[in-house]
């Protein structure tokens, strides 16, 4: 509003009075004065006329008007000079502040202190509009505010009674909202005592917008009433108009900042991540490439930016790969799986792969992304997993069955070799019944390498110097071996021992040197063995699963010949598969090699190449610490006897077998197939029976358990437990168990004549023989 300034009607009344008098001076002196200047006295005493003294005082009176008129004149246009130039300053000030500010809050803060500042005004403020169920009007900047005004004013946006304020009434409704007077204006009752007493007199309030959408007010108060007319609210509102640009900018800037942050953050996340990320636009042209794909592939980032994604080495050396990004670009569709790939140097790994189309606002395809994961220690630890469950369902099958089978057999050995004893050596049928008792023990060594494949009992070790028995292996193959197979061997010096039993570790080397040289009897090719210490910290251990971290000796047999494909690799462990031909192997020597090395907590991983050739790799935990070795002392037993035997098992023909057999050795035996009607014979006559010879599994009465009563009656009594039955199987044989319970020692069916009478022997001598079994040394325990 324009303050108008009251003219000065003093020398606009003072001008009127001297012009009035010099004509009335000038009525009365004209005539003397040109009598005087004319020469004609005559003239100087003319009467003045009615009319002159009317016109004089008319004249004087419009001048005074005149003047009036031209001082307001003056006056107003100065007052709207520096109203103008208010304004403009004000607009100028404003501009300055968007141009220059770019933080919202300040922003505001700044275009309020302008407002009263350079306004003139009472007091700006801002306030936004919250969407939260009260509709609340929360100020953001303010400038010029008395006793705590616009903070304790508790204004909403809503439709109720603190709602219909100039803020909120303009929020709601989206218009500008004028109060020219707060102490007649209804509406503005809850803050009239607080507004008047701090000066306030009037207000008005502008919508500030964002999309078209009112988003908050811009609320200022004068220090007078009807302070807002219409020019001015006209260019208030243009004021307004460009606060919410100026918000509205920093906003975008704001998010675009944000937006830039994150994406640097996620090309920075993407860099460093373990995933590789490629992408390429919808031509093909490759555009980026993080390190972690260039790892992962073995192909250089700046060799293959810019280049087409059907020319990118990883392509070509992939078939399957190559055909999934060509499927997600015909068919536009996301494309995912697991890939067998190989890098530039002949290494092989697999990853999982995800092509994925992005799309543009269109719609359209503009890019294409590839994010693949390294995947290859995870398959091999999974091909693991697989590979140890398939083993222990067959352990578990191979011992429900191995009590039966064992028995069996033990029937077929035992009446063989009676046969033979009491046929001559000329007669036709001792050759025949030779290749049937061969068969039989044939029969037992291949139930026990079943029962190796997963065996979780302790294994009988001794310090064992690989390196040894390396050079005794190579010196084997080197001479069996063609003269196109070249064989080549590195042992590192000092290489340290491991706990194990040396014809196992053996058993070990030949089976891996005897199949690399087998893959090779064709085309030939090299065979080379490799041996050192190794060390293995925990990132390392992830990839062989149940491995401490720690020191270990590591065995490599590699060869060059025709190598395995995936599914031939799964499947090498597993007990009677083989790639021979018929006749040349039971399919029973990897998993047995798998079976002796998880029994010595090691591990065993294979990599091969299809027509390149496999290397095998082993690793035995380094023995740190010297064993508690008592030596073995061999002692011969006569195969003669005279002692009294009760012998129990619940299969008659084996029990009608082995009596015979141990009567034929002087023994007195008592034969019986019921453990309950053992333990009365026994308990009615204790003395008659020097030992016991009892079978495990037996229904009503387990062994373990008949030994237990009968130790319970008398517990001098030496029972050998014979079963067929492995401890794999049943934790009775195993030999802290037996031990605990007293029972001398354990046979494991078959068994054949000298077995048997070995262990006889070795009880019923009441000598106490060293075997080389650490804290178990006065236990004995035979397979």
């Amino acid at each position: 509003m324009i303050a108008y300034k009251k003219p000065e009607k003093l020398t606009c009344y003072t001008i009127a009075i001297s012009y009035a008098s010099l004509g009335g001076m000038w009525t009365f002196f004209s005539d003397s004065l040109f009598a005087v200047l004319l020469n004609q006295p005559e003239n100087s005493h003319k009467s003045v006329a009615l009319s002159h003294w009317l016109f004089i005082a008319f004249s004087a009176i419009l001048l005074y008007w005149l003047l009036r008129f031209w001082d307001v004149a003056i006056s107003y246009s100065q007052e709207s000079l520096r109203e103008a130039n208010r304004a403009l300053r004000s607009i100028s000030e404003c501009t300055k502040a968007i141009t220059r500010i770019t933080d919202e809050q300040e922003l505001m803060k700044e275009i309020c202190r302008i407002f009263v500042k350079v306004g003139g005004y009472r007091c700006a403020w801002v306030g936004f509009a919250e969407q939260d169920e009260d509709k609340t009007l929360r100020p953001v900047a303010y400038w010029g505010f008395e006793d705590n005004f616009i903070d304790n004013m508790q204004a909403t946006w809503a439709d109720s009674e603190r709602g219909r304020g100039p803020a909120g009434t303009t929020i709601r409704t989206g218009k500008t909202t004028v109060f020219q007077n707060f102490k007649t204006n209804p509406d503005y009752l809850p803050w009239r005592d607080a507004a008047l007493r701090s000066g306030y007199e009037s207000g008005i309030s502008l919508p500030l917008r964002e999309a078209g959408e009112v988003f908050g007010a811009l609320v200022i108060f004068a220090d007078e009433v009807n302070a807002f007319d219409p020019e001015e609210i006209v260019r208030m509102e243009e004021l307004a108009d460009d606060l919410s640009y100026g918000i509205k900018t920093i906003r975008m800037n704001d998010e675009r900042e944000h937006a830039l942050e994150e994406r640097m953050l996620l090309a920075a996340a993407i860099e460093q991540a373990s995933n590789g990320v490629l992408t390429f636009d919808r031509d093909g042209i490759i555009q980026y490439m993080n390190s972690s794909y260039e790892g992962i592939c073995g192909a250089a980032a700046e060799d293959s930016v810019g280049k087409s994604i059907h020319s990118f080495e990883c392509c070509l050396r992939n078939r399957s790969f190559y055909e999934s990004i060509k499927m997600a670009i015909d068919t536009g569709m996301v494309q995912s799986g697991h890939f067998d790939n190989e890098r530039s140097d002949g290494n092989r790994y697999v990853v999982h792969a995800r092509i994925s189309p992005v799309r543009g606002a269109t719609g359209s395809v503009s890019r294409y992304v590839v994010i693949v994961r390294d995947v290859t220690n995870e398959t091999q630890l999974q091909r693991q997993l697989r590979q140890a469950q398939k083993l222990e369902a067959i352990a578990t099958l191979s011992g429900g069955i191995a009590h039966d089978f064992n028995n069996i057999l033990a029937v077929i050995i035992t009446n063989t070799e009676m046969t033979l004893e009491d046929i001559p050596d000329d007669d036709p049928l001792k050759k025949s019944l030779e290749i049937v008792l061969k068969a039989g023990f044939r029969g037992k060594d291949l139930v026990k390498q079943i029962l190796t494949l997963s065996r979780r009992t302790e294994q009988e070790k001794q310090p064992v110097q690989i390196a040894n028995i390396v050079e005794e292996c190579f010196n084997l193959l080197r001479a069996s071996l063609p003269t196109t197979i070249e064989v080549k061997k590195w042992v590192a010096n000092d290489v340290g021992e491991i706990a194990a039993d040396p014809t196992q570790i053996h058993q070990v080397v030949m089976n891996l040197c005897t199949n690399a040289a087998d893959a090779m009897r064709e085309n030939g090719g090299s065979l080379g063995v490799v041996l050192e210490e190794v060390e293995l910290d925990e990132d390392a251990c992830k990839s062989y699963p149940g491995l401490e971290p720690g020191e270990y000796i590591e065995l490599q047999v590699s060869d060059t010949g025709h190598g395995m494909d995936r599914e031939t690799m799964e499947r090498i462990f597993d007990p009677f598969y083989s790639t021979k031909t018929q006749g040349k192997g039971t399919g029973l020597g990897l998993s047995v090699v798998h079976g002796i090395i998880k029994g010595y907590e090691g591990a065993i991983t294979v990599d091969s190449v299809p027509d390149r050739g496999t290397i095998f790799s082993v690793l035995f935990p380094k023995l740190k610490e010297k064993l508690n070795i008592i030596p073995q002392r061999v002692v011969n037993f006569e195969h003669q006897g005279n002692e009294r035997i009760l012998f129990v098992d619940d299969e008659e023909d084996y029990v009608r077998g082995k009596a015979k057999m141990l009567s034929r050795m002087g023994y007195s035996v008592t034969p019986q197939t019921d453990s309950r009607k053992c333990l009365e014979l026994f308990r009615a006559n204790p003395n008659d029976f020097d030992l016991v010879i009892t079978d495990q599994t037996m229904p009503n009465m387990t062994g373990e358990a008949l030994a237990r009563e009968l130790l319970a009656i008398r517990p001098d009594l030496p029972i050998i437990l014979c079963s067929g039955s492995s401890p794999e199987t049943d934790p009775a044989l195993r030999p802290e168990n037996a031990q605990s319970i007293g029972i001398r020692e354990v046979l494991l069916k078959p068994v054949g004549k000298d077995e048997m009478n070995d262990a006889i022997r070795r009880q019923l001598n009441a000598q106490v023989i060293e075997m080389p079994r650490g804290e178990y040394a006065k236990y004995s325990y035979h397979r």
